[in-house]
């Protein structure tokens, strides 16, 4: 049986809708579908999408929006938050000021139903108030604007474009005081290694006091990162793709090396710049265990200041040379006896070898009360050595104990080194040390600088020291009972 041949009716209705409600039309790539299926679930507070340039991300962005404020019978954008939006409709869009108008506007005029909205400039340059006839509205703002404008409102929504200062990601978090759902879709060129923090744990729960003098409670981050580089919107290798192969390979190649793990792959930039290129938090973190006395030594160094946190670093060593972070200290302790405390709590879960390092600066003596910092922790009976001052060295020796070699999913070399995953502050601090990088118009005429940045680096010295030092696995020592008979064998436990 034929099918109706539409009526004139019909294909006018249709060249309308194709003309001035193109969102009934919008179809994503398979990365696309898979962002807004997430969205679309409500099973998410944040959705980060990390894209690649070319992939589309404010397109989608755009859509989803559309699809929310306005009913277009799009199977792409059926179900969920789609069809039972469950937020205050109050909205915003936050975004860099030289891409609002160009990106941000543009897009929503392109696919909004026409006649279904009213803009207003509201003493801006471009037009910041939006309102539709469905009761959604929402405003448009930059990143340049005084955070304190992020304040007061309450907000069921909100998108940003391109990478948010975590100020103003923070100050917009805070006004979904009714609940709401925030979406991020950029490629983290710059500016984005907060996001990277915020998403690189996923869904994991962390505890958090609701009320001063309560228990903590247990909440489920409920957080959503998808990454697309630039193929999976290519129409060879994609999933409804829109870019040609060969286009895609032209724009690649004329892109500096050092963007590429953004610009193409859609994966945060500042990684690129980091001192240890080997880390691989899949690879080097693992859950803690039980340390058999028997089978591991521990060795320990500190890195004491004024001002900043004093920082200590617990390096257990096996027969194999295995190594792993075992544990670390990261506080301000009020007195030298608190710190000498906090150390020997520690000590006591493991079995300690000597010597102890710390910080060279920890054993100049005060020309006025004659002592220093290492003298004084040895009044609280631990006795520390001055740790090397070879720093490139130590660095160089925790690069090599990180690195591995893995062949089609294979371990083929496993890496000397490993972290427990509860090492927070050793981990954040391998995750965003970096190498220095000249800045403003005149870094485009500068060979990189041969300098790292003197920062977030405290508990990673401490490591380079212990592992300057080559530790080795030693023997548990026998110890005599007090009669001076008999003797402990190395098979009992370590007391």
């Amino acid at each position: 049986m034929n099918a109706k041949k539409p009526d004139n009716y019909d294909l006018q209705l249709l060249d309308y809708r194709l003309e001035n409600e193109k969102y009934r039309y919008y179809e994503p790539s398979g990365v696309g579908e898979d962002f807004l299926n997430a969205f679309g679930s409500n099973d998410y507070f944040i959705l980060f999408l990390s894209a690649a340039n070319g992939v589309g991300k404010t397109a989608l962005a755009t859509n989803i929006i559309a699809n929310i404020c306005f009913s277009g019978n799009n199977p792409w954008f059926r179900g969920g938050l789609f069809e039972k939006w469950q937020y205050l409709k109050k909205g915003r869009i936050v975004t860099e000021s030289d891409l609002v108008e160009k990106n941000v506007v543009n897009e929503l005029k392109q696919w909004l139903p026409r006649g279904r909205y009213q803009t207003k400039k509201a003493g801006k340059h471009f037009e910041s108030r939006w309102f539709t006839d469905t009761g959604f509205d929402w405003d448009i703002m930059t990143y340049d604007q005084d955070p304190m404008q992020f304040e007061g409102i309450t907000l069921g929504w909100a998108w940003f474009d391109e990478p948010p200062p975590d100020l103003l990601l923070k100050a917009t978090i805070s006004r979904m005081r009714k609940g709401g759902i925030i979406i991020i879709t950029a490629t983290p060129i710059s500016g984005s290694a907060h996001l990277y923090d915020m998403f690189a744990n996923g869904e994991m729960e962390v505890q958090v006091q609701l009320r001063e003098g309560e228990d903590p409670v247990t909440v489920k981050r409920r957080v959503y990162h998808l990454t697309a580089d630039v193929e999976s919107v290519c129409k060879e290798h994609g999933i409804r793709g829109h870019l040609e192969h060969q286009h895609i390979a032209q724009m690649v190649a004329e892109y500096p090396e050092d963007e590429r793990q953004a610009r193409v792959y859609g994966k945060f930039q500042h990684l690129v710049g980091l001192v240890f290129k080997k880390w691989n938090k899949q690879v080097h973190v693992i859950e803690p265990f039980a340390l058999d006395p028997r089978e591991w030594c521990v060795y320990h160094s500190l890195d004491p200041h004024p001002r900043n946190p004093d920082a200590g670093i617990w390096l257990a060593v096996n027969r194999q040379g295995t190594k792993i972070v075992v544990d670390e200290y990261y506080k301000n302790p009020d007195t030298v006896q608190d710190l000498g405390y906090d150390l020997k709590k520690k000590h006591s879960l493991y079995r300690m070898e000597t010597p102890y390092t710390i910080d060279p600066s920890a054993t100049i003596v005060d020309q006025h009360t004659e002592r220093c910092l290492a003298t004084m922790l040895e009044d609280e009976g631990l006795n520390y050595i001055s740790a090397s001052k070879s720093r490139a060295v130590a660095d160089k020796r925790i690069e090599n104990a990180l690195d591995y070699r893995e062949v089609n999913g294979q371990m083929i070399k496993p890496p000397e080194l490993y972290v427990f995953s509860t090492c927070q502050r050793f981990i954040y601090e391998v995750e965003h040390w970096r190498w220095q990088e000249w800045k403003g118009k005149t870094s485009f005429d500068k060979n990189r600088k041969e300098q790292k940045v003197d920062k977030d680096d405290h508990t990673i010295e401490c490591l380079g020291r212990i592992l300057f030092q080559e530790p080795q696995f030693r023997e548990m020592v026998t110890r005599q009972v007090q009669s001076g008979v008999q003797k402990m064998s190395s098979d009992d436990p370590y007391f």
